[in-house]
């Protein structure tokens, strides 16, 4: 081979070099290939067997008590208002914006049995067996819901439920203007977890409350007790202090006939779950804070798709491996929580999502992209079969956070269908109203 020709083969093999290194040299530089559901659900699933349902899967929502008349808010805003009256009155921020966002059924009260009864059916046609039910405790007092609502229905018994004891501080979200533009929070209250001595009241009287009924929810035959922010928690009472908290509380639990207790962090984790007690960990809607994490600011309004590709792919799998005790899959079926805000004054040229719209709003939610998003936790639990049999989602009701699975005037049934279908349930359509 003479030198030219030699030359002309080195200079090919650079090129085919080059073109080799070209997808590397991308990723590097962020341009890395956008997967999405359910377009992508396949591919990133790699083998079709962990698409099916994991054998005893619990599916879990969380449910928020803020639709119905409370003493609470009697108080603080006027009689019988409840948060219908934001999201009736919530209006679009941009050209497309879906709002208001309103219930098909109807603004039914949560604090009547009848409500439960017709959600209740929902939930078993639908495959929802549990219900988490945010737990607030002092001031905040929004128990109407449950005891009043739920506890007393018919076909209670069709659905289990476990408490979220939620210790953060009442955030009053409601914002009016000030003379100088700002905006005017009314006061929040502080959560239940400002002395080991306020812990101890509200959580003992949780276990006594409820953790006896038929329908409590509970695993390995011990009563679930789900804790919002471990994080919190342990800055309050330290390691020891917690460590110490849930030795005494499942010592009680154990005197009323209980097992144990099965602590669950479902809001924020901290660096010493294992050694302070809780069993497993979770998120409550990681669609929110993800968004920030993996999409650009420039992105104003993140494709809801995309985020779910990001949830089920590179933050589950992240979570199993950064915790030192089992993570449950979280999921939800979107994310927009401006009825809760003014919107700001104006839009900058240049596009950042901090400055506007200042907050989350998912475009392209659908109930194909969430049926995918459900079938994706199959994905991650049947990788991990040492993990639970369990997802989450949030949320069941949440209407002010545009996070629910209940019909709306977008989708009807959609999202509910969604998720039986992905269970196996087959076609909801024809039930509804029967």
């Amino acid at each position: 081979m003479n030198t030219k020709i030699k030359n002309r083969v080195g200079k090919l093999i650079v090129c085919f070099l080059i073109i080799g290194l070209l997808p590397a040299y991308a990723q590097k530089k962020g341009k890395e290939k956008i997967y999405r559901l359910p377009d992508d659900l396949e591919t990133l699933a790699g083998d079709p067997a962990l698409l099916k349902k994991p054998e005893g899967l619990t599916v879990a929502a969380y449910a928020f008590p803020n639709y119905h008349p409370s003493a609470l808010h009697n108080k603080l805003y006027a009689q019988d208002w409840t948060e219908y009256n934001l999201i009736r009155s919530a209006r679009p921020w941009f050209e497309g914006h879906q709002q208001p966002r309103t219930p098909l059924l109807g603004e039914l009260d949560e604090s009547k049995p009848s409500t439960w009864e017709t959600y209740n059916k929902l939930c078993k046609q639908s495959g929802i067996d549990v219900l988490i039910w945010d737990w607030y405790d002092g001031k905040p007092c929004l128990h109407e819901a449950l005891e009043n609502g739920f506890l007393e229905s018919s076909n209670v018994n069709d659905v289990k439920f476990a408490c979220m004891w939620t210790n953060h501080p009442w955030y009053v979200l409601y914002p009016t203007k000030r003379t100088d533009g700002s905006n005017a929070y009314p006061p929040s209250y502080d959560a239940p977890d400002f002395s080991r001595e306020e812990c101890w009241k509200s959580l003992s009287y949780m276990i006594s409350r409820y953790c006896h009924l038929d329908n409590y929810w509970k695993i390995d035959d011990k009563p679930v007790i789900c804790i919002w922010d471990a994080r919190r928690l342990e800055s309050k009472l330290g390691v020891a202090g917690v460590k110490q908290l849930f030795v005494e509380l499942t010592e009680y639990a154990k005197k009323l006939g209980h097992k144990g207790l099965h602590f669950h962090v479902t809001g924020f984790s901290c660096g010493n779950m294992k050694e302070e007690g809780y069993s497993t960990v979770g998120s409550y809607n990681p669609m929110d804070w993800i968004a920030g994490r993996f999409q650009p600011k420039e992105i104003e309004l993140p494709d809801y798709g995309t985020v779910a590709a990001d949830v089920a792919f590179k933050l589950w799998d992240e979570h199993h491996a950064q915790f030192d005790i089992p993570y449950i899959p979280a999921l939800a079926p979107g994310w927009d929580s401006t009825p809760r805000y003014i919107a700001p004054q104006s839009r900058p040229e240049k596009a950042n999502r901090s400055q506007w719209p200042a907050c989350t709003i998912f475009k392209n939610e659908n109930p194909a992209s969430f049926k995918a998003f459900v079938q994706s936790s199959f994905v991650y639990l049947n990788k991990h079969p040492e993990v639970p049999r369990i997802l989450t989602i949030a949320c069941f009701n949440e209407w002010s956070e545009g996070h629910y699975l209940l019909p709306d005037n977008r989708f009807g049934y959609g999202m509910l269908d969604a998720l039986g279908e992905a269970l196996g349930k087959g076609s909801n359509h024809q039930k509804h109203g029967k």
